[in-house]
């Protein structure tokens, strides 16, 4: 909803640059990184945080989610279908969903979960999952949610996309997910081979980065 493969790509890369610069240069970093291409801003205000205070309910649906995150209704089918189909929505209200992912809302979490139970290889939902992520711990949970889809994914390209965001979503956790997935499926199966060929694309993006 928040990201998707290309961006997750692209800011491992600048993280990537980022923590060479620092590494080679420790006591001036800034300076290489201004070399790079990046420019250091010191902003007071973030705008971001504004919208999402002043972020209002425009309709029936989203005063079902808020109402669902509040606590005032309870986990069901037509919450997860309200979820589904407002994230989906060219018009989705991002300020104030995006205020609950941030607050680590823990009825969200159980509405990812709940989702994911059910459409175990939805991707977008495990993109959801790992933004979450990003603002609470969920590590344990990201995990088994990407083990499930790639379990239960057939389609030979959508579960090398899910592998790549298994790797991306979990490496700044220090997880490995290839070796994670090396230990579950048989060398030489035909998930196991497209594994590797996800590994060594990842590799040589890296490479090229490095040079």
């Amino acid at each position: 909803m928040f990201d998707d493969t290309a961006e997750k790509k692209k800011h491992r890369l600048v993280f990537e640059k980022v923590a060479r610069a620092i590494q080679e240069n420790p006591d001036n970093f800034l300076e290489k990184m201004d070399k790079l291409g990046f420019r250091w801003v010191d902003d007071e205000v973030d705008d971001e945080d504004v919208e999402e205070k002043a972020a209002t309910i425009r309709n029936d649906s989203e005063k079902r989610l808020v109402g669902y995150f509040e606590g005032e209704i309870d986990l069901s089918d037509q919450v997860l279908d309200t979820y589904l189909a407002e994230t989906a929505s060219d018009s989705l209200n991002i300020p104030l969903l995006k205020s609950y992912f941030k607050k680590g809302n823990e009825r969200l979490k159980e509405l990812l979960l709940y989702g994911l139970e059910k459409r175990p290889t939805d991707i977008d939902l495990l993109s959801d999952l790992a933004y979450y992520h990003d603002f609470r711990n969920v590590l344990g949970e990201l995990i088994q949610a990407y083990l499930r889809a790639c379990e239960k994914e057939s389609d030979p390209d959508r579960f090398s996309q899910m592998v790549m965001s298994f790797c991306l979503d979990t490496e700044p956790d220090g997880f490995d997910a290839f070796h994670e997935l090396e230990h579950v499926y048989r060398p030489g199966s035909s998930k196991w081979t497209l594994i590797q060929s996800v590994r060594r694309v990842l590799e040589s993006e890296l490479d090229c980065i490095a040079a």
